[in-house]
């Protein structure tokens, strides 16, 4: 079950890799220094850790109302997290805007209640 979480983990940062990438050659943006993409993998770190809690306390409902509902109890907290962060680190990354993205993107594999993710005794 981690290496499918590691597996979200890595796959966002190279989507998120590549789109600062092509910002520079197709926008003539700054190219990303190393610090820039550490503060990207940061951001994508804390939000995939949050995405995974809040599946552990929240799991998605069936569609419908309670979808939107959480959706909207997930967000606001999670944009602030990334401002705090992108005050915090002075980041020239849009951290505000990923945190929230990618703990909302986050897949929860399994229920809390499957059987598999208790602990044996």
């Amino acid at each position: 079950m981690h290496l499918l979480y590691l597996r979200f983990y890595l796959g966002s940062l190279v989507v998120l890799f590549g789109l600062y990438l092509s910002g520079h050659y197709l926008l003539g943006l700054p190219f990303p220094t190393p610090k820039m993409l550490f503060q990207i993998a940061l951001g994508v770190g804390i939000g995939t850790i949050l995405g995974i809690v809040y599946h552990r306390l929240w799991p998605l409902p069936p569609p419908g109302i309670g979808r939107v509902v959480r959706l909207f109890i997930l967000l606001p907290p999670a944009f602030m997290l990334g401002i705090g962060l992108l005050i915090l680190l002075q980041a020239q990354v849009a951290l505000h805007y990923f945190i929230p993205l990618v703990a909302w993107l986050t897949p929860a594999y399994g229920s809390p209640e499957d059987p598999s993710l208790k602990r044996p005794s």
